[in-house]
């Protein structure tokens, strides 16, 4: 956990001349839940994907 700690400045540098404490947050906050989201969508799609795969067709 320390490590990922470490690389986050990088990920999100903090420039005082145009970010504020508080925007600076907000913008880490929306990344943050916009990759969420993906990451959360992209599970679901991966699991009804495998679901539906496994559903036989009906037999005739």
């Amino acid at each position: 956990m320390h490590n990922i700690l470490v690389f986050l400045p990088a990920i999100f540098p903090f420039d005082p001349a145009i970010d504020t404490p508080l925007g600076h947050r907000n913008l880490v906050l929306i990344y943050d839940l916009t990759w969420g989201l993906q990451f959360g969508y992209a599970v679901y799609a991966i699991y009804t994907w495998r679901v539906a795969s496994r559903q036989k067709p009906p037999q005739k």
